[in-house]
């Protein structure tokens, strides 16, 4: 059966210098390994996700130690002292 209830979001952050980003989420179970992105040759680091409707807090991990929330997304407390972004379909 082929889900058709599926939106793709596209998850973007402008880290030029890095040599890898990885998105990791509640989507992914938090997996450093399920999503990749690729930078496309202004610098920026892509990558499109099929997401089905509901609300997802996400982060990056450049260069597999640096933990960051999207700047350009909503965020919130992860209970930890740290935040998380937050994507809403």
């Amino acid at each position: 059966m082929v889900e058709t209830n599926k939106r793709v979001v596209q998850f973007a952050l402008a880290e030029p210098t890095a040599k890898s980003v990885v998105l990791v989420g509640d989507f992914n179970l938090w997996s450093k390994d399920a999503t990749p992105l690729q930078k496309n040759a202004d610098g920026v680091w892509e990558v499109r996700v099929p997401l089905t409707e509901g609300a997802y807090t996400y982060q990056f991990i450049v260069d597999g130690t640096h933990w960051m929330p999207d700047p350009k997304a909503d965020a919130i407390d992860d209970g930890f002292g740290r935040k998380n972004s937050v994507v809403s379909l």
